[in-house]
């Protein structure tokens, strides 16, 4: 018998680290003033390489199980352009991304599909079998909020010209617990 305190909301991920992070830090304190969104903080910088949503335990054990044989080269990530998704005229997510480090960060997600394929995960995810795009998350849109964005937080984005760039030698199982103040992210010990 489940009962929901023994689920672990969870993801896997690649975290930022320094100076990239300090590097972003800045950039998103520029952009913050700019209109009032769910803007992402330091201790939730991340990219997402597979979310699992709410599990529990004994399927979060399985899944440690099945990640800690994977083993990669360390490779380098640059995230060097701006998007949104869906898009800019109907933006719910506001993204950085980058050429350096893409496909590695694609073949790292698939490795972790494919370790993860015989475990019954119980994904209520409208995003599974899309498209693995990977990115950071700068901000988030509520549903409710019709009006566009600010033309000065539009160009920001649209003209972006910076590089934040590090080297990624691991990823994390993380654990998500949502508060009144946004997620709180803690990593889960493999």
């Amino acid at each position: 018998m489940n009962n929901n305190n023994n689920l672990v909301r969870a993801f896997i991920a690649v975290n930022i680290t320094e100076p990239a992070g300090s590097e972003l830090e800045k950039f998103l304190n520029t952009l913050r003033p700019m209109a009032k969104l769910k803007w992402v903080t330091r201790p939730q910088f991340h990219i997402t390489l597979k979310f699992l949503g709410e599990q529990p335990m004994q399927i979060i054990e399985q899944v440690k199980a099945a990640l800690r044989p994977i083993k990669f080269s360390p490779f380098n990530i640059t995230l060097d352009y701006a998007g949104a998704f869906p898009n800019f005229n109907r933006p719910r997510v506001l993204w950085l991304s980058g050429r350096q480090g893409r496909s590695e960060l694609i073949n790292l997600a698939n490795l972790i599909n494919n370790n993860l394929n015989n475990i019954e995960l119980n994904l209520n995810d409208k995003d599974e079998g899309r498209e693995f795009k990977p990115h950071f998350t700068l901000a988030r849109i509520s549903r409710d909020v019709n009006t566009a964005l600010p033309q000065n937080l539009l160009d920001a984005l649209k003209n972006f010209n910076l590089k934040f760039s590090w080297q990624c030698s691991e990823f994390n199982l993380m654990r998500s617990k949502l508060t009144p103040q946004g997620a709180v992210y803690s990593k889960i010990n493999l």
